[in-house]
């Protein structure tokens, strides 16, 4: 285990080759095996190390239990002061092992000098505080300041109360000490409070006390020197730092000064690093722990909690919870060290369930800690109390803004009073003194308040005496904001960045009844906006909210439609519309379209309540409100409703077995849409163009063009991925993709449904999840697994059902029905058949029934029924050839052909696939080379090979 290197951990300095630890150049005591398992930590450094691996290093060939580990894990402890709570060195990671977190520094063993390594300290003593805990996830930080010392004299680290600035620069002054030669000056400003003792207190700190109020002694002390001058919290006397440190650099010119502030010095030569929170995991399932305590935010929490007595160690279970309170607490490490601090009296679950903004500002952190350390609450006091009193005023208002905000919306909600060059700069103030954040990631600059201080801040508004006011101009500006994008699609970031702005200004409304009628027109304007970008839970939220507080006056207005439209859409792709909520919110829209007569709206109705009829099986119904929505316009010239009606019509004849019809209609949408472009700009009819397009895909693989199907159900999909519409993109993957499910592509099926699982999740569409199981079902199915996928299939129309969707109940019934059959499950497999046919021939499926029977025929077969499956057969290629569906006549056709070739009846085989096969010309699909293979032909691949779109 000997290894030509040496590292350097606190005051720590391990040397593998000469097996010996050393503190302070003293050395530690440690017994053989423990000093194995600390060289092969530290070699892994931030990594973690399985316990098996532990074993096999340490102990060779031979069975050791892991209590002999640990033994030796706690004897590494004691000897480094683990467990003395000052220090953290190895964490344990709950199932999977330890890992060394102290910052190492590695060096090869040939660059140290021989024999003892001793440090490199100056003759006199430093004046650098030292620090008692671990500095974690800052190692960048650090080196970028360095580097910023280097080449400027004068930096500033400006960052929000508890960020963590004095550790840096304490971190940071130790890194650059050898480049002084020791000759650098730590000085704490806190401990002051009059601006006059600047100046006492910088030279009382160089030992100058006896000249503390002549500057002029003070630069000819430093004039000739090559010194660091670390200035810490400044923001308090921050015009007398900025003067101060002005003329120092302009008559010391071996001087470099490192500053902590919560704002800029704004002097001469500053270079300004802005400290930015500790790392958090991004919010998301599956995290492990080893993965959270790859973010310094979390490790930093570990560690600290670990300090605090228990051997706490962060589990899988545990990490998401961590992770979350660590993002809730914006990365502020004060704020995590503090958290951390409360495991130990109350546990991590019930910190993270009862977790407030608000309270977080009590928690009490270490009593030896400066006192504007000692709890949130003290960091906040202390940067509040700093401000003049507009910006006090301005900071107090910002707190009735949720999440990000605007300019425009801090200016007119907060400032009113004032003008506007003049809030901006109070803003702007603000901003520099780092108590308002600042989000320039998107097309334009958003400002938000930390979760803490806009607590705190909050608070304070609360308790003045213009909190009615405040809120109710926040109410009024974000309906007359919402007002403005009632219209056109705005951009998705607008809507998802001022969404909790929105729902504050709606719950404001609705809280006073003389607003109700305001807080309708407020939900009616943002719920067709919030169905446009996917956001179905809080559409329906709102509807909801907005119904049950309609005024009697509004009863039957256009406001209630859209409402109840919007309700009705939201709850039926969220699959909430079996208990007949969706329905009754649709019914009660066309209702009031039909008596307001407003027939653009009342088309954009029955368009949806038809596809409610289809998710809940109602093929029959569905295709007579189509025929009603398109009686509505004989006698009207609207190219856009024509598409929308004739879309709607390809839909419900396609599913109703008529093809050839359904086609037809499709191809007058792609007429209207190449000569009147307008009617593809609303995100609504880009919507139909979908629809047209997946059932013409369809189409094309009935009908016996498997190439072009495979092409254009691929454009469609990724026209629709491109779009960035949620629902619409997942109707794509399930109607264009079903061509892959036609033609049993098992790399296609998966790639649809792994897209559906992704989208499904992140926009809580739980029945596109469910579908996705129906299709993975299938590719089980294929991959000759009939009991996992039948399973797989059987669970997920079970969710279905409880969602009202059944849509796909009919093909997913057909598919058990081939894994029973597969399963020899033959009595199984028959009912599970006669479950099938009479759901399609209730619901109107009809386009289904060709598949149906071919599968049933199957099953028959196996069965040994031949003369029933025959049957079968016969009926899927009669009705196949009379819906226009070509390839389920195929399949029903070498079906056919295969039993007749068990009966030995080879003469049969040709007359039944030949036409059919030279019918096909140059195509080629599974079906097409089944037939060739039966008929002895050797030509043909199984698949179309056509790229996918995925």
């Amino acid at each position: 285990m000997n290894a030509e290197w040496r590292a350097q951990f606190g005051p720590f300095t391990l040397s593998p080759a000469e097996r010996l630890l050393e503190q302070d150049g003293v050395a530690v005591r440690l017994g053989g095996r423990a000093l194995d398992v600390l060289i092969a930590l530290v070699a892994a450094a931030g990594a973690v190390v399985a316990k098996r691996d532990l074993l096999a290093t340490v102990w060779p060939n031979m069975v050791v239990e892991e209590g002999s580990l640990r033994f030796h894990i706690v004897a590494i402890r004691k000897a480094l002061g683990d467990s003395a709570g000052q220090h953290r060195y190895i964490v344990n990671v709950a199932n999977q092992g330890y890992s060394f977190v102290a910052p190492v520094n590695r060096i090869a063993a040939a660059s140290a000098p021989a024999g003892r390594v001793a440090d490199a300290r100056p003759d006199a003593p430093l004046r650098l505080p030292s620090l008692s805990t671990q500095v974690l996830g800052r190692d960048e930080e650090v080196g970028l300041l360095s580097a910023a010392l280097a080449r400027y004299r004068l930096v500033s680290i400006v960052g929000a109360g508890g960020i963590g600035k004095t550790t840096v620069a304490i971190t940071a002054m130790h890194a650059a000490s050898a480049d002084f030669a020791g000759d650098v000056h730590f000085v704490d400003f806190s401990c002051i409070t009059a601006a006059e003792l600047v100046l006492a207190t910088l030279a009382g700190a160089l030992g100058m006390a006896h000249r503390a109020d002549d500057p002029r002694a003070l630069e000819a002390h430093l004039a000739e020197r090559k010194a660091l001058l670390v200035l810490d919290c400044c923001e308090h006397v921050i015009d007398a730092v900025a003067t101060l440190v002005e003329s120092l650099l302009r008559h010391c010119p071996g001087i470099r000064v490192l500053v902590t502030s919560r704002e800029v010095l704004r002097a001469a030569g500053e270079y300004v690093y802005r400290l930015q929170p500790l790392a958090c995991p991004p919010d998301g399932d599956g995290l492990t722990g080893a993965q959270a305590l790859a973010y310094p935010a979390v490790k930093l929490f570990v560690e600290r909690a670990a300090a605090g007595g228990l051997d706490f160690m962060l589990s899988n279970q545990d990490a998401p919870l961590v992770a979350r309170l660590c993002r809730d607490l914006d990365g502020i490490a004060l704020a995590i060290e503090l958290a951390a601090s409360r495991i130990d009296a109350l546990g991590l679950h019930a910190v993270t369930r009862h977790f407030d903004a608000g309270a977080s500002l009590s928690w009490p952190g270490r009593r030896t800690a400066n006192a504007r350390h000692q709890t949130l609450r003290a960091t906040l006091d202390w940067s509040f109390n700093l401000l003049p009193a507009a910006e006090r005023r301005l900071l107090r208002r910002l707190s009735v803004l949720t999440g990000t905000f605007s300019l425009d919306a801090a200016l007119a909600i907060c400032c009113p009073e004032q003008d506007q060059f003049a809030a901006v700069e109070l803003l702007a103030n603000l901003v520099s003194k780092s108590l308002v954040a600042v989000n320039a990631g998107g097309a334009t600059l958003r400002y938000r308040l930390l979760d803490t201080t806009r607590s705190y801040c909050r608070t304070l508004l609360q308790g003045s005496d213009e909190l009615a006011a405040v809120t109710q101009r926040h109410a009024e500006f974000f309906q007359r904001w919402i007002g403005r994008l009632d219209g056109p699609s705005p951009h998705a970031e607008l809507i998802e960045q001022d969404l909790p702005n929105l729902r504050a200004a709606l719950d404001w409304f609705l809280r006073d009844r003389q607003h109700a009628s305001r807080a309708i027109e407020l939900a009616a304007q943002t719920c067709p906006l919030l169905l446009q970008h996917s956001q179905l839970v809080e559409c329906s939220r709102w509807a909801q909210a907005a119904l049950q507080h309609l005024p009697p006056a509004l009863a039957g207005s256009q406001l209630e439609m859209r409402l109840q439209r919007a309700l009705g859409q939201a709850l039926m792709f969220l699959g909430s519309g079996r208990n007949g909520r969706a329905s009754a919110a649709y019914r009660r829209s066309i209702a009031l379209a039909e008596q307001l007569g407003d027939l653009a709206e009342l088309l954009q109705l029955l368009s949806g309540y038809l596809v409610l009829l289809h998710r809940e099986g109602a093929y029959t119904e569905a295709l007579a409100i189509a025929h009603q929505a398109q009686s509505l316009l004989q006698g009207r010239d609207d190219p856009q409703a024509r598409f929308m009606v004739d879309a709607l019509m390809g839909v419900c004849l396609h599913l109703v077995g008529q093809v050839e019809a359904a086609r037809r209609h499709w191809e007058n949408c792609f007429s209207y849409a190449a000569s009147a472009p307008h009617v593809l700009d609303s995100s609504v009819g880009f919507e139909y163009h979908i629809r047209a397009l997946c059932g013409l895909s369809r189409t094309l693989w009935l009908s016996g063009r498997p190439a072009q199907a495979y092409a254009l159900a691929a454009e469609t999909i990724l026209k629709a991925k491109h779009h960035g519409h949620a629902v619409t993109y997942c109707l794509a993957l399930i109607w264009a993709g079903s061509v892959y499910s036609y033609a049993e592509d098992v790399e296609r099926i998966t790639a649809v449904a792994d897209e559906l699982e992704r989208v499904g999740k992140q926009h809580s569409l739980e029945p596109y999840r469910n579908t996705a199981d129906i299709l993975y079902g299938q590719v089980l199915l294929l991959q000759g697994q009939p009991a996992a996928g039948g399973e797989r299939i059987r669970d997920a129309v079970e969710s279905l059902h409880a969602y009202g969707y059944e849509m796909l109940t009919s093909m997913a019934l057909t598919l058990m029905a081939r894994g029973l059959s597969d399963l020899a499950l033959h009595a199984a497999s028959l009912s599970m058949c006669e479950q099938a046919e009479a759901t399609i021939r209730r619901g109107g499926d009809l386009l289904r029934l060709p598949e149906f029977l071919t599968t049933r025929g199957r099953c028959q077969a196996n069965m040994a029924r031949p003369a029933d499956a025959e049957q079968s057969f016969l009926a899927a290629m009669a009705l196949a050839q009379q819906q226009g569906a070509w390839s389920e006549q195929l399949r029903a056709s070498v079906a056919l052909a295969e039993l007749r070739l068990a009966q030995g009846d080879a003469d049969a085989v040709a007359p039944l696939l030949l036409p059919l096969v030279e019918a096909a010309r140059q195509e080629q699909s599974p079906d097409l080379a089944r037939a060739r293979a039966l008929l002895g032909h050797p030509r043909g691949d199984a698949a179309p090979g056509v790229p996918a779109a995925l």
